[in-house]
């Protein structure tokens, strides 16, 4: 091309030749520089199909997470119960609900269809705090990561009753049942039971 240029741009006008075909290369080089519309329309749209299917995977793995959290919290408990149990030989009472939404005096687990029951916490006078953090089994009660009318901890104990199945609790609190209300993971609840005698 350069051989082109000095045929063609012989003579005093050489410098504003070779001026004016550099100008018309770096024009054709240009053209040839970017993307055109459509393709970063199809380049936005893949980012955007990518991201939302991260964002579903990430909020799966949110709700797994809380749900490992619920199961870890509710073992806590009972290892606070096992202290309770080597102390006094039974488990905390309580005085009809304790939920970590609060108490009410519907019974377990009904606390979202109580109206008393409208806490965000666990009651600080209720036979779990006073039994469990009261002893300093454990510092704080644990709330659902969420807490709220849906996802919370409730517990309720067996104390001088029949407990179903032929147990019966005489003069203490012998059976507990303490439970998260629902798994997001499986929209069913998270319950775990103990007797000692």
């Amino acid at each position: 091309m350069v051989r082109a240029l000095h045929s063609h741009c012989r003579g005093h006008r050489f410098k504003s030749c070779i001026a004016h075909e550099y100008f018309f290369i770096m024009l054709s080089f240009g053209k040839n520089k970017g993307f055109t519309l459509i393709e970063l329309l199809v380049v936005i749209s893949i980012i955007g199909l990518l991201a939302s299917i991260v964002l579903v995977n990430l909020q799966g793995t949110r709700a797994k997470a809380r749900d490992s959290i619920r199961k870890q919290d509710i073992t806590q408990i009972e290892k606070a119960f096992m202290l309770y149990w080597e102390k006094y030989g039974q488990f905390p009472g309580e005085a009809c609900c304790d939920s970590s939404l609060g108490s009410d005096n519907c019974g377990c687990p009904a606390c979202p269809s109580c109206t008393s029951c409208t806490g965000s916490d666990w009651c600080l006078t209720s036979g779990i705090w006073q039994g469990i953090v009261g002893n300093a089994f454990m510092g704080v009660l644990p709330k659902d990561p969420m807490n709220n009318s849906t996802y919370y901890y409730w517990y309720e104990p067996c104390c001088n009753q029949d407990c179903g199945g032929g147990r019966t609790c005489t003069g203490k609190c012998c059976e507990y049942t303490i439970g998260a209300s629902r798994l997001e993971t499986t929209g069913s609840g998270y319950t775990r039971w103990g007797r000692w005698e």
